[in-house]
């Protein structure tokens, strides 16, 4: 008997085409299964929902392009931090956008706003660019072997942006902040979130709001940074905290 040999990668599946003990994938995610990959009857595979369900399955058949799977196996929250993290950051250009979708989601974050603040120039994202930022946040997801797709939103106002927060931890970066505080990480069970101006950084109102909504600002080094670069090296830093 010839031994089928699993595909390495994850393949995603919509919460509602799974059932009790068999799971339906998509047309685009079957062809990628089918001709890519060259599955078979037996081959064995993964998927995940983006609801924090991890599937290990069997290919049993394929129906109208659909490829089914039998489900062997089914855990809940695999490559999930202990705890969420959370990014606001102020908007910056259209492409620095993807970077910090792109590179975040590897790195375990749960939610996303990009902030329209004082110095971004530009109004907030519109429900077609949000939807090809959760289909890059899809990729990543697939890539890093997560299982929970993150929250992407774009908020009017950095007002707007801490009304949708959850308690915890609050650490904003900024050039004029002191040392990074992240051991207050490792000995918290709480929620982190984290602040990232726009290109050129918050705006005193800004910086006043954050510092009362109990963010604690801290510097990043002495060097300038981009949006999309602070925001990953503040996400990496508590990331690495969390451990």
């Amino acid at each position: 008997m010839v031994e089928r040999r699993r595909p390495d990668t994850l393949f995603w599946v919509d919460p509602a085409s799974v059932g009790s003990d068999r799971l339906k994938l998509s047309p685009e995610e079957s062809h990628h299964l089918l001709h890519v990959h060259r599955a078979k009857a037996g081959t064995p595979f993964q998927a995940i929902d983006g609801e924090g369900s991890y599937f290990e399955c069997v290919l049993e058949s394929t129906e109208r392009r659909a490829a089914i799977g039998r489900i062997v196996g089914r855990r809940e929250g695999v490559g999930e931090l202990a705890r969420t993290i959370v990014a606001l950051v102020g908007l910056p250009a259209s492409g620095d956008v993807e970077q910090v979708v792109a590179h975040g989601v590897p790195l375990g974050v749960s939610a996303f706003d990009f902030v329209v603040c004082e110095r971004s120039g530009r109004g907030a994202l519109k429900a077609q660019r949000l939807s090809r930022l959760g289909r890059i946040a899809r990729a990543g997801l697939k890539q890093s072997l997560r299982t929970r797709l993150p929250e992407i939103r774009s908020s009017g106002s950095l007002g707007e942006a801490l009304r949708h927060l959850p308690s915890g931890l609050r650490f904003a970066a900024d050039p004029e902040g002191g040392e990074p505080a992240m051991a207050l990480v490792r000995s918290s069970e709480d929620p982190v979130t984290l602040a990232v101006g726009p290109p050129g950084g918050f705006a005193s109102e800004e910086r006043r709001l954050l510092q009362a909504e109990h963010f604690s600002v801290i510097s990043l080094g002495p060097s300038r940074l981009t949006t999309e670069t602070a925001a990953l090296a503040l996400i990496s830093l508590a990331r690495n905290s969390l451990r």
